[in-house]
């Protein structure tokens, strides 16, 4: 993988965030105290047109298996950047 696409990503996020300022806080709210097998999320979305859209998933044991992975394999690449 290409050391700057991390950083294009990161640049992302990094918008995204700013002009969602209340997500991190909520998702440290909740994660990890209230993010683990059997957890429901519930998501819910409406259109600019007014349409709504429902879905709702429990994660399973394989779900939280391939989070930790993720986030190790995350985690790995972050301290493999090169710092400058």
């Amino acid at each position: 993988m290409n050391p700057m696409d991390l950083f294009r990503l990161k640049g992302f996020w990094d918008r995204f965030s700013a002009a969602h300022p209340k997500l991190v806080p909520f998702w440290k709210s909740v994660y990890p105290a209230a993010f683990g097998e059997g957890t429901i999320v519930d998501v819910k979305i409406t259109d600019p047109s007014g349409r709504n859209y429902h879905y709702n998933l429990r994660f399973s044991a394989e779900d939280m298996q391939n989070f930790k992975e993720a986030r190790e394999l995350i985690e790995s690449m972050a301290r493999d950047l090169p710092r400058g």
